[in-house]
Order: structure tokens, then C-alpha cells, then sequence
């Protein structure tokens, strides 16, 4: 075999240069060597073949045999960044590399006529969170649309597709999954390259975080991006932009003034624990350096310890600092004990249409602030242990339906009722265990706290029942009277509470109140 020079582009901008001179075709196994049999001067860009070979090197045989009829006339493209990996792979085939437009050559190229039809590069059509995917998947069950994400685009629903594009009608395919894995497995490329190939109608939608990835690595095929509601216009809206106020309320938001506010509302309503709260401060900070620096995506927080003593509170008062009165996304894993508890929380395997969510994604999109509250942990499966480590390292995770949810600067506290670090360790797995970011055990609050926190619960009361007494004011007298009970028997803050909320009402109806 005769070797040829590999032409290098080193950006968008040339090759689409590139393309204004000749028509560029993606390598395809088969296809190529017809390609070349009948136009020995197509140009083939063989960027995503590379990516493909660096981890299936037992295909390079018939690589060659696909350029077998190759003459002169045939060129060759690749991206600049892989250009030294193709030399290494294809030795027999390429024998050294030129950029196609050295700055010396201003000479124009031979224009080659279009023989074999391109891939018509198509707009991305984006959509902006779970909400709106269903929105889609709706419609298109109401009008007969079919869709699908990458990994279903085979066997029947392939040919489904194919001739949907025979009849020039619209099918839908959701590219949302595949981009985020493309980073870690670049053969992707190629295989979703030879999909999108055989598949020229069908049009793409993808979540708006991912569009820039795949108009990176496959300018082939788009070369723009537009919100879904263009495509499916009875959709008005869906897609666009969203106002500035919806935006989710993170930790990660707060600078140095505003985090010492947060910390100090959230130390005061907290009562007791101070070893945790200087242990919380410390670990909050660090996550909004790292987590700005792109080094950490989630926090994770496991709280154990006795019933009722402040770990579920620890949510609470994150949530309710960065945002008033807002919807706290909690799971109870009490209720995910049994085999198929993973299923209830991401959704259960179904059809490309009709899927209904899980209890975490609906939770987290219900909820306005960054933070999800997993109580009683210890009681689930090690399906679902599996599915919180991999969210933990990846900070995301995806639904039954392949839809993707970022977990990006989101705060995540698991409680447990454990009541000992040996409990811990012998009930959470290990690999889980070192996921977490902090770890601390609550103890029960002393009688010192416990009368903090009923005062506490009067400064509350004063606000919190402001429309049903003109007003809350107790002398020493009355506020002992109002304490007279034994609390020192009660070890839950919750149970102190629902007792004093009692006498606080018996109070006011004996007229204390003023």
C-alpha cells in the first residue's frame, strides 16, 4: 500500500474552510472503500477513526483494506491534536503530516465534484432541564414522533428511524447521555459519528449544559444551536433562556460576607454540637474554593447519631439560609429496602416514551436550592450504596430515561440513626465511606442546651405565631412557668419542642400571652 500525507486542520474555522473547497466525508467501514472506488478523490476525515483505534487497535487491518483503492487524488484530514497518534497507528498508510493551509500556500484547491451525498449539518435543539425533556417526550407520544437517547438506537428502533428518514418524516434522538461520557470514552465519537451518518432526518435535542460538547466533536454534522420550541413550535418557550430568579440557590453563591451571615444564622438556630459547626465551617469554605476551581462538584455530609438530637435540622437551616421558605428535596430510604429500591428512585426501566420519574429527580427539580437531605440511609440496598458513590464522583446522575441531572455545588447530608462509628463502618461500605466529605457522630444535647434551645423556640415564637397573638412577651415568671415541665427526661429536641408548643398554646389560652 501506497502511504499519503495526512492533512492537519487546527480549528473549526479551517475546516469549514475546508469543506468550502471539497465535500468532507467521515470514515465508514464499507462505505469508504466504495467511496474511493468510485471517487478516488473524495477527502475523508479520519479525526474520529483515530479516537476509535487508540482503543480497538484489532480494527486496524481492515482500516487498510478500506483505503486500499486509495491513489493520489484521495485526501486524507485529521485534526492537528491526533495527528501524531495517526502516524503511530496507521504507519503503512500515512507516512508523515502538512497542515492543509501552510501559510505559504495561497493556492486554491481542486474542487471535486459531489458524487456521494453529505451529511447535512442540522442545528442542535436544546432543552433546558428534566421538566422540559418531559414536556417533549409528551408531545411526541401525542403526535406519533418516535424518540430515543444513543444507547437505544439500535436494532428495531434503528430501522424505525431509517425509514422515517425514507419518508422524509421527524424522529427525535437525545444526545444528552452520550456527550457526558464522550470525555472519558472518545470511541464514542466514532460510533455515534457512523449513527448520525446513516441517519441524516432525524433531529437532535440535547440538554443546553451539553450542546458545546457535541458541536466540539462532531462539527460534521452541526454547526449551531437552537432552543427546542424552534423545532416544535407548539411549544412555546421551551428551551429559551430562563430569567435570572429561577436560578437554583447554592452554597456555592455565597462570598465572604454572605457566607459569614449564613454561618452565623445557621450556628445560632443550631443548638449544641460545636464541634461539628467549626468542622461545617471549614468544609463549607473549602467546597466554594474548590468547587469554584472545577476540583469538587459536590459536598457530602453524613450525619449519625440518636433520633431527634439536630441531623435532620442540619438540612434545614442549610437550606431555609439560602433561600427563605423553600422546599427542602428529602428522601426517606426507610421506604428503599427492598430489591427494586433503585428503581423507585430513578425511575424503572421502560420504553423510549411514557417513562415517569424517580422520587430523587422530581425531589431536586421541585425544590429552588441546592440541597438534598437523604435520612435514615443506612436502611437501603447496596444497589443504591453503588448508585451514591458513582453521583458522588461524578457529581450527576442519570434517570431511567438517560436523562442527565447536574449535581453541581449541591450540598448533600445523609442521616443515619447509627449510634456508634463501629456501626457505621460495619453498615455503610467502605468505598462509600471515603466519598464523604464529613463525618460526624451527634450526641445527645446536655441540659444546658436543652434550655437554649426552649429559648430558642420562644425567640421563634414570636415570629412564627405573630398573627395569631398581637404579641409574645413573657416576664421571668411566666417564661419559667412556661419551662416548668421535665425536660430533662427528653432527649429528642423534637419531643421538647411538640411539649413546649403544647404549653405555649395553653398559655395563650389562659390569657399569658399578651
Amino acid at each position: 500500500m501506497d502511504q499519503h500525507t495526512l492533512f492537519t486542520y487546527r480549528n473549526l474555522e479551517e475546516l469549514r474552510k475546508i469543506q468550502k473547497e471539497r465535500e468532507v466525508f467521515t470514515f465508514t467501514f464499507v462505505e469508504t472503500k466504495e467511496m474511493i472506488d468510485t471517487c478516488p478523490e473524495v477527502c475523508i476525515d479520519i479525526s474520529a477513526l483515530v479516537y476509535y483505534l487508540q482503543s480497538n487497535k484489532n480494527n486496524i487491518q481492515p482500516v487498510y483494506i478500506n483505503f486500499e483503492g486509495m491513489t493520489e487524488d484521495t485526501i486524507i484530514i485529521a485534526e492537528e491534536t491526533i495527528s501524531e497518534s495517526a502516524l503511530e497507528l496507521l504507519p503503512f498508510l500515512i507516512s508523515d503530516t502538512n497542515s492543509y493551509f501552510p501559510e505559504e500556500d495561497k493556492s486554491p484547491k481542486q474542487e471535486v465534484l459531489p458524487h456521494f451525498k453529505p451529511y447535512p449539518r442540522q442545528n442542535i435543539y436544546k432543552y433546558n432541564n428534566s421538566a422540559d425533556l418531559d414536556h417533549i417526550i409528551q408531545y411526541s407520544a401525542e403526535h406519533n414522533i418516535p424518540i430515543a437517547t444513543f444507547s437505544q438506537a439500535n436494532g428495531e428502533l434503528r430501522k424505525e428511524f431509517e425509514q422515517f428518514n425514507k419518508t422524509a418524516e421527524m424522529a427525535l434522538m437525545d444526545l444528552t447521555s452520550v456527550s457526558y461520557a464522550m470525555e472519558d470514552n472518545k470511541t464514542l465519537i466514532y460510533a455515534l459519528e457512523q449513527l448520525l451518518n446513516s441517519l441524516p432526518n432525524v433531529k437532535v435535542i440535547a440538554q443546553t449544559t451539553q450542546v458545546d460538547t457535541l458541536l466540539k466533536y462532531f462539527p460534521l454534522f452541526f454547526d449551531g444551536q437552537e432552543p427546542v420550541c424552534k423545532l416544535l413550535s407548539d411549544l412555546a418557550g421551551l428551551g429559551e433562556e430562563k430569567p435570572e430568579d429561577s436560578k437554583l440557590a447554592k452554597i456555592t453563591d455565597l462570598n465572604g460576607p454572605s457566607f459569614d451571615t449564613f454561618m452565623d444564622t445557621f450556628n445560632h438556630n443550631l443548638i449544641g454540637h460545636s464541634y461539628f459547626k467549626e468542622r461545617l465551617r471549614y468544609t463549607l469554605k473549602n467546597f466554594i474554593s474548590l468547587n469554584k476551581a472545577k476540583e469538587q462538584k459536590v459536598l457530602s455530609i453524613f450525619l449519625f447519631g440518636a433520633s431527634g438530637i439536630g441531623k435532620t435540622e442540619v438540612a434545614r437551616l442549610i437550606a431555609s439560609g439560602l433561600q427563605n421558605d423553600c422546599y427542602l428535596a428529602k428522601i426517606n430510604f426507610q421506604n428503599y429496602s427492598s430489591q427494586d429500591a433503585l428503581n423507585s428512585l430513578i425511575g424503572s426501566p421502560a420504553g423510549y416514551v411514557g417513562c415517569n420519574h424517580g422520587e430523587l429527580s422530581e425531589k431536586i427539580q421541585k425544590s429552588k436550592v441546592g440541597v438534598l437531605l437523604c435520612d435514615e440511609f443506612e436502611k437501603t440496598t447496596r444497589p443504591v450504596f453503588s448508585f451514591f458513590l458513582e453521583l458522588l464522583e461524578e457529581g450527576r446522575f442519570t434517570d431511567s430515561m438517560a436523562r442527565e441531572y447536574d449535581m453541581d455545588g449541591y450540598v448533600i447530608i445523609f442521616t443515619s440513626n447509627l449510634l456508634s462509628e463501629a456501626e457505621y463502618k460495619k453498615i455503610i461500605p467502605p468505598e462509600l465511606q471515603t466519598r464523604f466529605d464529613l463525618v460526624c457522630e451527634f450526641e445527645e444535647p446536655t441540659m444546658a442546651e436543652r434550655t437554649a434551645f426552649l429559648d430558642l423556640l420562644l425567640e421563634m415564637a414570636k415570629t412564627k405565631y405573630s398573627g395569631q397573638f398581637a404579641e409574645i412577651e413573657m416576664n421571668e415568671d411566666e417564661k419559667k412557668q412556661l419551662y416548668a415541665f421535665d425536660y430533662s427526661s427528653l432527649s429528642a429536641l423534637r419531643d421538647i419542642k411538640r411539649v413546649f408548643n403544647n404549653r405555649l398554646m395553653d398559655f395563650a389560652e389562659k390569657g399569658v400571652l399578651r
